[in-house]
């Protein structure tokens, strides 16, 4: 794709301090996951419940939950719900209503530098562009792939300077933040739910992002679920067309899950994989057990549409001597709990030396999900539950609890953020944060620490301590296997 007469003067690499994004066109009736617009149209039908908390407060809408959502609801969800309950119209988003439009260019904290418009035709070529150019190509010679270039090369996401080669990989798991972490075996490299994200000069050098040349080209990604925070599309397009892709399985696409595998292969990628629970690959000498994803559903019991799921899948992997889990946001819902599954897993396979959970620090009442980046789970909350709050992921005590049924001797609280470019983002807790609501609400990860000093108490001994150690990792470190 690069022309061979150009100069070596003429070689460029994507920048380290930019972001690709991808912003789609939405033709769909009441939006789509995929576009984010789901989100913009749930806000737009329940402004008048923004409005109430701002007038009243967040309290109060809380306590008066279920009489003001009962009010609201037919004038909000009109077209929504049909006879038979939610139309096939929102749960399921027509896919070929919702097709790769632009390609943005960002910086530090989102601020857009240029978006460059996408034709079918380079759509489908755009992991494979955009991978040769992450490893370091020349100009093409003519066509889209050109005007891709040069509108790269115009906003400096093109660099001139070759970036530092990756170093040595040391066999065991690199926390790379927020969930991304890169699992070796000292010669293999997997990458599990990567999100990369801009360097910045607001940060010092000595705290910066871990970059895709740093990490190197994965020998494969493994994908928990479809989330932003988890399948960042602006991230993967720089790993190249060929890298393996192991993602969830999705039957079709949903207002709560996204079909990765088709969404990936409409961008060029032409090594993806669907994996359901209890399927099994290897990687070099890396074994990877898929397991079932519970948690982060609407509710974590009764919900209207049980078929339709925010689609997922957890995973234990064995790499030297060690075994670790990956959680993700995992929790309970009405298929499953997390801490079942850490019990059936060890029945089946033996113990987990180690589990890398999230943790959040506080259950939601349903009329919340409308101040979130979820509004679209309220509706499949039934009104029996309205005024019930809910707890959809691990809270650092569940953590404790799932690592304690593995058999587990460490759990690592991870899928907090972890850096400042993740919490100026409002994704986790401020790490230098003194605020008790900031505490209370998104608790840093030391919390499962203190936690875990304390599971239990007697008169006679005090406090007791859980068996396992929860060691807390900055975004770089590494834990030897």
């Amino acid at each position: 794709m690069a022309n061979p007469s150009s100069t070596s003067s003429a070689r460029r690499w994507l920048s380290a301090d930019v972001a690709l994004r991808l912003q789609y066109h939405d033709e769909t009736a009441y939006g789509s996951t995929v576009s984010g617009r789901s989100e913009l149209e749930m806000h737009r039908r329940f402004a008048v419940l923004h409005a109430y908390r701002q007038k009243f407060g967040l309290q109060r809408l809380v306590h008066e939950a279920r009489a003001v959502l009962g009010r609201v609801f037919p004038e909000a969800l009109a077209g929504i719900v049909d006879g038979t309950g939610l139309s096939e119209n929102w749960l399921y988003p027509a896919p070929t209503k919702v097709i790769p439009a632009y390609l943005r260019v960002e910086r530090d904290l989102g601020e857009v530098v240029v978006q460059i418009p996408l034709s079918r035709s380079l759509t489908r070529d755009l992991a494979a562009y955009l991978g040769d150019w992450q490893r370091g190509a020349t100009p093409p010679q003519s066509g889209a792939a050109m005007s891709l270039w040069e509108a790269l090369v115009a906003s400096d996401a093109l660099a001139k300077a070759r970036p530092r080669a990756p170093s040595s990989r040391r066999t065991g798991v690199t926390y790379v933040g927020h969930a991304s972490l890169a699992v070796s075996d000292g010669q293999h490299q997997v990458l599990i739910d990567p999100f990369l994200l801009p360097r910045s000069a607001r940060y010092s050098n000595r705290w910066q992002p871990l970059s895709h040349a740093a990490l190197g080209r994965p020998d494969a990604i493994l994908i928990t679920h479809s989330h932003p925070d988890h399948f960042d599309l602006g991230t993967l397009l720089r790993m190249g067309a060929d890298v393996p892709i192991y993602v969830p399985t999705v039957a079709r696409e949903s207002i709560l899950a996204i079909d990765m595998s088709a969404r990936l292969r409409e961008l060029g990628f032409s090594a993806v994989h669907c994996l359901a629970p209890w399927q099994q690959i290897r990687v070099g000498a890396i074994e990877i057990l898929a397991l079932p994803f519970y948690g982060e559903q609407p509710t974590t019991h009764e919900v209207l549409h049980p078929e339709v799921r925010n689609c997922g899948l957890t995973y234990a992997i064995s790499v030297g001597e060690q075994r670790i889990s990956v959680l993700a946001d995992a929790g309970c819902d009405h298929s499953g709990d997390v801490k079942a599954l850490a019990g059936r897993s060890r029945s089946r396979e033996g113990a987990i030396n180690t589990v890398f959970g999230g943790y959040r620090g506080f259950a939601v009442y349903p009329v919340q999900y409308l101040f979130s980046s979820v509004s679209r789970y309220l509706p499949f909350v039934p009104p029996s539950l309205w005024g019930e709050r809910q707890q959809i992921m691990c809270d650092a005590d569940a953590l404790l609890d799932v690592g304690e049924r593995w058999g587990a001797t460490r759990v690592v609280p991870y899928a907090d953020g972890g850096a400042p470019w993740f919490w100026l983002r409002g994704l986790g807790p401020r790490l230098d944060s003194k605020s008790p609501a900031a505490f209370a609400t998104d608790p840093p990860p030391r919390y499962v620490q203190e936690v875990a000093a304390k599971r239990g108490h007697t008169r006679s001994d005090g406090p007791l301590a859980s068996p396992l150690e929860v060691t807390v990792l900055k975004v770089g470190e590494h834990l030897p296997c």
